[in-house]
């Protein structure tokens, strides 16, 4: 089982979902024509680099071409990461070898876990062959995909605190607390969640919090936990009060209960030493709610349209200073950021016809702030990531670059789009690639607040080395966008420069991505819309 954790401004970024996948092999054409084969497959996903690292073999099912194994593989599956799974598929000749080079190679199917969980709805159906170049067919592999029910749902919890050590010599504590789990790796101790400090008490109550059960204890019940609680100083460092070890199923069952809270210290020096205080578990429930998966496997997907800025900072295309030159060896950043992007969103839309619009630029006289870089705007579709690609290289040779950057007219014909998807199982992610500030600035963030609540996610990623701070008010992580009185529904803008991933596509995307499977719950949850409904 490989679990990987990846980091986002600080913050852990936790897997979409973990996933089981479950195996079965169809016609399968061994070496010998004249009997079965003894069947077997090893599979494996692509990590940074290139290197392929094995996540597990199934069981050898006897004389048999056609079977189900019983061995299932755990995988962590992250919507914002391009993850490529291969799978190859052995004739045993020796039970127990693990030397592959021992057993005869039948075939391989290769495919993105985005892909099996996004237009394949859980299950994926792939062509066996003997490499990427042949066309005989060695048989079919069944790959299916199954959410690990273990790590679902949100922990809700309302602590208080009992009679806690004094700490402070003039006045009460300021107490707070910290809660750790296991490493599962290497078994220290890691901080999932940190409270509010209460001022001034002896008997604090501390706001409710919630955070998902894989953030706590990724699925397991029984894995430790820690609670430390703290008087915060603000000239010195904090003092431990006290200390206790649980677990989510001994919190669970520990409503309305209070648990002693220990000092290591005090408890050594004190002979008739009894707690520091009580830590009462004023609540803690686990509410299951659909997950990003569920909505998928259901048949909702989503919508990609990409939007670039053809303004004149870029500078002129035919030099190699321009941030739209195209460089025969490397593509350029614009080019970079849709193929990151696009490739990992592509698996969420069936169809894979895709809108791109250019903006800031002059066309035929006129400047526009809409222009289909395809040129035709009754069908701006483009065929997948490389036909995005294609149209925004042809579009450069016929268009003017001008200005200014004007981003609300482009946003509000998306949320347009985005509103004509209410009450259909779609999700559309708006891609803004620009190289500088924003020229409307008040009516770009009077746009996002209207479309903030529609199924809608902005994604803008900043190319070149310009100054980016309007970007950033834009990205509300710290509350809701607020503009003239008027206040957005929810945060649908991440933003993120290119140049702080060193030309790293495959980072860049990980991270402007990571936000969007909660901003998709956030839509659909708060319009109270199921998966099945």
């Amino acid at each position: 089982f490989c679990f990987v954790l990846f980091c986002l401004r600080g913050k852990m970024i936790e897997p979409s979902s973990d996933l089981q996948m479950s195996f079965e092999l169809k016609d399968v054409k061994g070496k010998d024509t004249l009997s079965k084969s003894d069947p077997f497959i090893v599979a494996y996903i692509k990590q940074s680099g290139g290197v392929y690292n094995e996540i597990g073999r199934t069981e050898r099912i006897k004389d048999s071409n056609s079977c189900k194994f019983t061995t299932k593989m755990n995988v962590a599956y992250f919507f914002e990461r391009e993850q490529l799974l291969k799978f190859d598929v052995y004739d045993s000749d020796a039970e127990g070898e693990r030397d592959l080079g021992k057993h005869d190679f039948i075939g391989r199917a290769e495919v993105r876990l985005g892909e099996i969980v996004g237009v394949h709805q859980g299950i994926f159906t792939g062509i066996l062959t003997k490499d990427s170049s042949s066309k005989k067919k060695k048989g079919t592999i069944v790959v299916s995909v199954e959410e690990d029910r273990h790590s679902r749902g949100d922990v809700s919890c309302r602590f208080s605190g009992i009679k806690l050590d004094k700490k402070d010599t003039f006045g009460k504590s300021d107490p707070y607390f910290i809660i750790y789990r296991r490493s599962a790796v290497r078994m220290d101790w890691e901080e999932v969640f940190r409270s509010k400090v209460i001022k001034h008490t002896l008997n604090p109550v501390w706001e409710p919090f919630q955070m998902s059960v894989a953030s706590l204890c990724n699925g397991d019940y029984q894995r430790p936990l820690k609670i430390e609680v703290y008087d915060w100083d603000s000239a010195s460092a904090p003092d431990l009060i006290g200390i206790t070890e649980t677990s989510l199923a001994s919190l669970l069952e520990s409503n309305a209960k209070e648990i002693e809270l220990i000092n290591p210290k005090k408890k050594a020096k004190k002979k008739h030493y009894k707690n520091s205080g009580r830590l009462r578990i004023d609540l803690c429930e686990v509410v299951v709610k659909p997950s990003f998966v569920d909505y998928l496997q259901a048949g909702f997907q989503m919508d990609f349209t990409v939007a670039i800025d053809f303004t004149a900072s870029n500078g002129k295309p035919s030099l190699p200073s321009s941030l739209h030159f195209m460089n025969p060896s490397a593509p350029n950043e614009y080019i970079q950021a849709i193929t990151a992007v696009g490739n990992i969103i592509s698996d969420y839309d069936s169809d894979k016809w895709f809108p791109g619009f250019g903006f800031g630029l002059k066309y035929q006289s006129n400047v526009s702030f809409l222009h289909p870089l395809n040129g035709n705007m009754s069908s701006p579709f483009c065929q997948g990531t490389q036909g995005l690609v294609d149209a925004y290289r042809q579009c450069l040779y016929n268009v003017e670059l001008w200005g200014p950057t004007n981003m609300a007219p482009l946003i509000n014909h998306i949320a347009g789009m985005a509103k004509g998807n209410i009450g259909q199982k779609k999700y559309s992610v708006l891609l803004i690639i620009t190289d500088g500030a924003i020229s409307d600035l008040g009516a770009t963030k009077k746009a996002i607040i209207r479309a903030s609540g529609l199924p809608l996610s902005i994604v803008i990623v900043g190319v070149g080395g310009a100054n980016f701070d309007a970007m950033d008010a834009l990205d509300s992580d710290d509350g809701p966008l607020q503009h003239n009185g008027e206040r957005a529904q929810r945060d649908i803008v991440q933003f993120l420069p290119f140049r702080r991933f060193a030309g790293d596509g495959a980072a860049l995307a990980s991270n402007v991505l990571a936000e969007v499977p909660g901003q998709f719950l956030q839509y659909f949850g708060s319009n109270n819309i199921q998966p099945h409904s």
